[in-house]
């Protein structure tokens, strides 16, 4: 760890008021000795993270740091492309939305936001809820391979709310449905009383993946509601999907269950 914080410490000495630096440069603003800076650079330089200017021998972030900060800003930008459209969604129906992205077997919330009915289900970003008992996290899931799903989901099988899958072999009939289908819905499970129904985006060019859901109150909520809300999230994945290459399909489905490509 010492290392990797040592080469972290070199790292932030680049800025745009100092694109590039020479030796003497890191030096100074490290304060390390020489030996080890020189071991350092020449570790950064040769897995990608720096570059150096073969004439003034100045060191520059490399080519590595350009695709990795790349695929950040690509990652924000989907999450607020999709914030934008679950916005209007959420006005439109009153109910509250979530963007969720996995971690492991769980999904960890980024964003809300709050519906205007009275009854709003409020869960804060950063709360972290199995990705089994939500329709989002279903449907996030759904879009893995068999093999990735096992290797997330415990050996010992979580204790999960009443009404969600209750054995791997359960958990994999309902994703199974969710990628025949294209309809995640969750009631009664992580919170009691409350339903939701959700989507996984899963972007073309990155591949990065989240999961936006619309959650209500089960009792205070019509069929005739519930419908409208699948109809919202159907429009608003069918946009989402075209903007970011999200090319999901029936074939598609088929693919993630056996792993090819």
């Amino acid at each position: 760890m010492s290392a990797l914080t040592n080469a972290i410490e070199i790292l932030r000495c680049f800025s745009s008021a100092r694109p590039d630096l020479s030796f003497a440069d890191v030096m100074a603003l490290t304060g390390k000795p020489k030996s080890s800076t020189s071991r350092l650079l020449r570790s950064l330089r040769d897995c990608g993270l720096l570059e150096q200017d073969p004439h003034t021998r100045r060191y520059r972030p490399g080519l590595l740091t350009f695709e990795l900060g790349r695929l950040h800003r690509a990652h924000d930008d989907l999450i607020s492309m999709a914030e934008r459209e679950l916005r209007e969604v959420c006005a439109r129906t009153g109910h509250t939305g979530y963007i969720a992205v996995l971690d492991g077997y769980e999904q960890v919330v980024l964003r809300i936001v709050p519906g205007s009915n009275p009854l709003r289900v409020v869960n804060p970003p950063g709360q972290r809820t199995p990705a089994l008992a939500t329709s989002n996290g279903r449907a996030m899931l759904a879009r893995l391979t068999d093999e990735d799903i096992r290797t997330r989901v415990p050996a010992t099988y979580p204790k999960l709310p009443r009404n969600s899958p209750q054995s791997f072999k359960q958990l994999m009939l309902r994703l199974n449905e969710i990628r025949g289908s294209g309809v995640s819905e969750a009631a009664d499970e992580s919170i009691e009383g409350v339903g939701s129904q959700g989507f996984a985006l899963k972007s073309g060019e990155t591949g990065e993946m989240v999961g936006i859901a619309v959650s209500y109150s089960v009792q205070a909520t019509t069929a005739a509601e519930r419908a409208n809300v699948r109809r919202e999230l159907a429009a608003m994945a069918a946009k989402l999907r075209r903007l970011t290459g999200d090319a999901l399909d029936q074939d598609s489905a088929a693919r993630i269950r056996t792993g090819t490509r």
